[in-house]
């Protein structure tokens, strides 16, 4: 079953909880209560990647992250980042996952994860942020760009355990796109890599729902009711209503 992975936002401009957490002991409390609700790793953000977001320097990225990452008493926890100097501070601070959503876009991350040792979330993307008018043709071409990325990583001198790739939902992919995605994981079992799905509240939804984002857990859920057995993580906001569905679920052996 599936590993759910806690979304922790602090930023200001996250699409569906912006600002909520930008506060250090807000984060902190939050961090503690996806842990108690069941995350077995939380995912914290600094940078909001969501349409139309800013890029963000590593310096006003470790300024919020820092007074965070203080706090962590060996919580297992993975930090969403493309900038690498960041990720070198956190790793310091004992994280154990880095969620890059550039691809891998920079060969500096790609070194330090390989001297660190440390988990690598490899997601799939065209451009940082993420932009409605740049998709792939198809997801062929999600395929092969893991074909050539995973390959560049294992010369790079990262392990292929300690890999894990994200297609990249509403990165590269329309809304068609994401299901299709989603109902073909099997495809990119070929990479002998670990698969994340970052696919709570996404706008993908919108193709099924008319809820805005804060209210598309129930949505979300769904799919993931469908992936927990597909994929290797799931990265989502709602752990509480995750933890308790999956535990019914296992227990009726869906």
């Amino acid at each position: 079953m599936a590993k759910l992975v806690g979304i922790l936002n602090v930023t200001l401009n996250s699409f569906s909880d912006g600002g909520k957490y930008a506060v250090p002991q807000d984060a902190v409390n939050r961090l503690c209560t996806l842990f108690e609700e069941g995350a077995d790793i939380v995912d914290i953000g600094a940078a909001s990647t969501t349409y139309g977001a800013e890029l963000v320097t590593h310096q006003d990225e470790w300024k919020i992250l820092e007074p965070i990452l203080k706090c962590l008493d060996k919580k297992p926890i993975s930090v969403d980042t493309y900038n690498y100097q960041t990720a070198e501070k956190a790793i310091a601070y004992g994280a154990e996952i880095i969620n890059d959503v550039s691809f891998g876009l920079n060969d500096n991350m790609l070194k330090l994860v390989a001297e660190s040792k440390v988990k690598y979330i490899l997601m799939y993307s065209l451009v940082v942020p993420a932009d409605k008018n740049v998709r792939v043709n198809n997801i062929n071409e999600i395929e092969y760009g893991f074909e050539k990325k995973v390959e560049a990583c294992l010369k790079y001198g990262i392990a292929l355990d300690q890999l894990i790739i994200d297609p990249g939902i509403g990165f590269g992919t329309n809304p068609k796109q994401s299901f299709e995605v989603l109902k073909n994981l099997e495809r990119f079992r070929k990479f002998g890599t670990e698969i994340l799905i970052g696919h709570s509240r996404k706008s993908f939804l919108e193709l099924v729902s008319d809820y805005p984002p804060q209210e598309r857990d129930l949505e979300t859920l769904t799919a993931s009711l469908y992936l927990r057995t597909q994929a290797d993580y799931l990265r989502i906001h709602n752990v509480n209503w995750h933890r308790r569905a999956f535990k019914v679920a296992e227990a009726l052996n869906f």
